[in-house]
């Protein structure tokens, strides 16, 4: 006679997707100690339950893993959050940054910073960012530094100029520039390597502390229980370990340590050698992912290395290292142990990424490390083929499909949309493509993600391409199984079965059966981590 085993949490009457390819109908899930012991039927309760297992009834609500967020910077999110909101759910004319800017200056001390972030120009009634001198009439006491919401280009005033010891004079450094408008005066626009430059000071522990918890909740809130850190420094770090070691993780982080200095941020690749730090390091809720590198812009602000010009401005976008400047890096971190994730969204970017990893492919064999390219914005079939033969991940934003779709179509044109985030070619050719948002670029919202690869729609209503759309359960992949594969955890994380963890979320509509123009729609109800209710929206 068998004994009788005994469960902590049994979800029963619920519409279950497991995620696994089989399809299986399930309406029982079994949680003993954080980890999923059985799924099945009704029947498992007569298995499982004794008197103080607790029942959850779901009353044929749908369950599924929950999210992961393969590309996000939740600290940088944290500051947002105690920042001037300048996104276009706040604002939607220069004159309301203006306002917002103004009043925070009344409110400030004079000549402390003021910080702001989340203008999207396509998203402007004036199509544009406030100029240096709109910002000076506002704020003449305080040095202001307000980021777009890509993070790779910020508008400045004369005040933050001064402080940072730039004047007119000041040359553009490699990778970055300092636009100047007709007169050939600074308009205050300051991109990619150029806000190295630009010299805020740091955050205080207390100031980050709030703006992550509060963070936190926003994950827990939209479904997402694990998250890839992806520009990890000394802050970054600092602050996860403390909040770890308080017990104040809510969710599971994986860092990819920034390696190189770049838009203002200080890279660690020297640091993290030097200490012998491997991939895979850490524990359940804090595990080192690999080091990142970034070869170009960011594609909705039209700074993406491309290799035909944008149709916006005849430009090609900002290429920050060549070959020889970042391929010996990525070797060097290679045979320590380290997997890399490298930035390159444009063609001409990925296509420098590419011969990187071919340089080392060539002494060493990569193909069993799923190394990514982090954005994967717009390669070429060539490429793709290249990717395949790497065994390299494509990190795919297309989470930016629905949000700042209608900025790349406005700088790349149409044709090239058939291959922008090409997630149906990327299964064509069998890469693995986790999605994500690159919060807070955009939302971090998995199902506004999921509609955009779905049905290749932006917010405006705008269809990119009838070529690229994918189905709904290729999209769930997307955010769970492929994004637990891209960090080694597919049989823990993202999947509901035997011996994965009880990372869970209890959503309003099943996905798989709704009409696809709703997914969008679709909200958490209820998230748990380790079986364990962490969010609820009651």
């Amino acid at each position: 006679m068998v004994a009788k085993q005994t469960a902590n949490t049994i979800f029963i009457n619920g519409q279950v997707i497991t995620m696994n390819e089989e399809h299986e109908e399930a309406s029982t899930i079994v949680v003993k100690n954080g980890t999923i012991v059985a799924v099945g039927q009704h029947d498992l309760i007569d298995l499982w339950q004794e008197e103080d297992t607790k029942i959850v009834d779901l009353q044929r609500k749908t369950i599924m893993p929950s999210f992961i967020e393969s590309h996000v910077h939740p600290v940088i999110y944290a500051k947002n959050i105690i920042q001037v909101d300048c996104s276009p759910r706040a604002v939607s004319t220069v004159s309301d940054i203006l306002i917002k800017l103004k009043q925070e200056a009344a409110s400030v001390k004079e000549g402390k910073w003021i910080r702001g972030y989340g203008w999207n120009d396509s998203q402007i009634e004036e199509g544009r960012a406030p100029t240096r001198k709109e910002l000076d009439e506002v704020a003449p006491n305080n040095p202001v530094i307000l980021k777009r919401t890509c993070n790779h280009v910020a508008v400045v005033n004369t005040k933050a100029l001064e402080l940072s010891d730039i004047n007119e004079k000041t040359p553009n450094p490699q990778g970055g520039e300092f636009i100047k408008d007709s007169n050939g005066e600074m308009n205050g626009i300051v991109q990619e390597q150029a806000l190295n430059l630009i010299n805020p000071p740091p955050y205080s522990e207390e100031e980050l502390t709030k703006g992550f918890n509060i963070a936190q909740e926003d994950f827990l809130k939209w479904g997402i229980t694990t998250v890839h850190e992806m520009a990890g420094t000394t802050e970054e770090m600092s602050l996860y370990q403390k909040l770890h070691q308080e017990k104040n993780l809510k969710i599971r982080v994986r860092p990819w340590l920034l390696a190189l200095d770049i838009a203002g941020m200080k890279g660690m690749l020297s640091s993290v050698l030097n200490v012998g730090l491997r991939s895979d390091f850490g524990d359940d809720y804090l595990t080192i992912q690999g080091v990142k590198f970034l070869l170009d812009g960011a594609g909705s602000g039209g700074t993406a290395c491309v290799y035909e010009p944008n149709v916006s401005n005849g430009k090609r976008g900002i290429i920050y290292y060549d070959i020889e400047q970042y391929a010996p890096y990525v070797e060097q971190s290679i045979k320590a142990g380290l997997r890399t994730a490298v930035h390159a969204i444009g063609d001409e970017a990925i296509e420098l990424a590419l011969k990187g990893y071919e340089r080392v492919g060539e002494s060493v064999d990569i193909t069993n490390m799923r190394n990514r390219i982090e954005h994967c914005g717009l390669p070429t079939e060539e490429q793709l083929k290249r990717m395949k033969k790497l065994e390299l991940i494509a990190a795919s934003s297309v989470g930016f499909i629905y949000h700042v779709g209608d900025n790349y179509l406005y700088h790349y044109g149409k044709e090239r949309m058939k291959r922008l985030y090409p997630h149906k070619s990327f299964k064509d050719y069998g890469i693995i493509a986790p999605a994500n948002s690159d919060l807070p670029v955009v939302s971090g919202n998995p199902f506004q993600g999921m509609y955009g690869a779905v049905t290749r729609k932006t917010h405006q209503g705008t269809i990119l391409d009838d070529e690229q759309g994918i189905s709904v359960f290729d999209a769930l992949k997307a955010y769970t199984v492929d994004a637990a594969y891209s960090s080694f955890e597919e049989d823990k994380l993202g999947v509901i079965k035997k011996g994965a963890k009880a990372d869970l979320i209890v959503i309003s509509d099943n996905p798989l059966k709704v009409d696809v123009e709703t997914l969008k729609d679709i909200y958490v109800e209820q998230t748990y981590v380790d079986g364990l209710l962490v969010w609820d929206k009651e």
